[in-house]
C-alpha cells in the first residue's frame, strides 16, 4: 500500500495493471479509487471486483470470477455425479469461501450433497491431516479449493490414501508443470477442472495462428520462460486485452482509458472459441464463460461445450 501511494502522489502511475491477490487487491482499491486510478485486471477471481462498478468503477477484474468457477462445478456434477457425495476441501480466506458458496449454491435442489468440509490456513506448512478426515468421510467427490502449493498436497495425499473420490481441481492450481508434474502425472489422472484460454500443450493448437503468434513471442521477448506454462499463455491474454484497451482509448487520459475498458465486446485471439471480453458500465466481469476440462493422465482434454455462466439458473 505504501509503494503505490508513494508512485500515485508522485504521479508516475497512469494505471495499476494486474496486481496480484485477492487480499492485496481488497487493501489497495479503495484509495485507487479516490484517487481516480485505474486498477485494471486484478489477478484474481474475486468475486468483489465486479460486484459494485457504482462504488470502485476504476477497479476491474479480468479472468472468470469464483462465484461463477463453482457455478461450473456445480452444473458439470449434476450431469456427472447427480447422486453425488461431495468432500470440500478450502482456502479459509474470500477465495476458498467464495467457490464453495457458490458451488454449494448451484447443487441446491439437486441429490447432490455435501458431506464435509475442510479448511485450512495460508500459513500451514501441510493439509495432511484434513486430506484424511476427507477421506474417511465416504465422499466420492472431492472439490479442492486450493493455490497451488496446497493442491499439489492435496494430489498427492488423495494417491496415498487409497481414496478415489471423482476429484475437482479449481483452476488456480491446474497448472501441469508447477502442481501434476511435482506429484506425478499418474496421480492426476482423471481430475476435472475448467479453462477458458487455450492450453499451449494442447495438440488441437498446434497450427493455431494465435498460438504461434504466443509462442513466438516468448520466444523471443522471454526465452528463459516456458511457453507451455498455462501461466504464461494466461499473461500474454490478459496483456492483449490491456493492448486492445489501449487501442479503444479516445484520448490519453485515465477516464478515457476506463471508458474503453468498461465497454468492450471483443475476441481476444487466445481465449477459447466462444470465450470473449464483454463489459458495461454495470458488469465488471469480462468472461463469464468456460469448459470443463479432464487430465487424461498427459494432458488436459476439454469435454462439452463452453459453459456461459450467466445463463446458469442461480439458487
Amino acid at each position: 500500500m505504501t509503494n503505490v501511494r508513494r508512485l500515485v502522489e508522485q504521479d508516475k502511475v497512469f494505471a495499476l495493471f494486474q496486481t496480484l491477490g485477492t487480499a492485496n487487491n481488497l487493501a489497495i482499491w479503495d484509495y485507487a479509487n479516490q484517487q481516480k486510478v485505474p486498477q485494471v485486471y486484478v489477478a484474481t477471481g474475486g468475486t468483489e471486483f465486479g460486484a459494485d462498478p457504482a462504488k470502485h468503477p476504476y477497479t476491474i477484474g479480468w479472468q472468470p470470477d469464483y462465484t461463477s468457477e463453482g457455478k461450473v462445478y456445480a452444473n458439470f456434477l449434476k450431469t456427472e455425479k447427480p447422486n453425488g457425495k461431495v468432500a470440500i476441501l478450502y482456502q479459509n480466506d474470500s477465495f476458498g469461501k467464495t467457490l464453495k458458496q457458490a458451488f454449494e449454491d448451484g447443487i441446491k435442489g439437486s441429490q447432490i450433497k455435501v458431506v464435509a468440509s475442510e479448511s485450512y490456513e495460508v500459513t500451514d506448512p501441510t493439509v495432511t491431516s484434513q486430506i484424511r478426515k476427507l477421506a474417511s468421510s465416504g465422499a466420492d467427490v472431492f472439490l479442492n479449493i486450493t493455490t497451488p502449493k496446497f493442491g499439489a498436497q492435496a494430489i498427492a495425499g488423495v494417491a496415498k490414501s487409497g481414496w478415489k473420490p471423482l476429484h475437482i481441481l479449481n483452476n488456480v492450481s491446474a497448472s501441469k508443470s508447477l502442481v501434476l508434474k511435482p506429484v506425478g502425472l499418474s496421480a492426476a489422472k482423471g481430475i476435472v477442472s475448467e479453462e477458458y484460454f487455450k492450453d499451449p500443450e494442447d495438440p488441437t493448437w498446434a497450427s493455431d495462428a494465435a498460438m504461434r503468434e504466443y509462442k513466438t513471442a516468448m520466444k523471443k521477448y522471454s526465452p528463459k520462460g516456458n511457453p507451455d506454462e498455462p501461466f504464461s499463455a494466461y499473461g500474454y491474454a490478459v496483456a492483449s486485452t490491456l493492448v486492445q484497451a489501449l487501442k479503444n482509448m479516445k484520448e490519453p487520459t485515465r477516464d478515457s482509458f476506463m471508458d474503453a475498458v468498461k465497454n468492450m465486446d471483443v475476441q481476444i485471439p487466445l481465449l477459447l472459441p466462444g470465450v470473449k471480453i464483454q463489459t458495461a458500465p454495470d458488469d465488471y466481469y469480462p468472461i463469464e464463460a468456460m469448459q470443463i476440462m479432464r487430465f487424461d493422465g498427459q494432458n488436459w482434454k476439454r469435454e462439452g461445450k463452453v459453459v456461459d455462466t450467466t445463463t446458469l439458473s442461480a439458487q
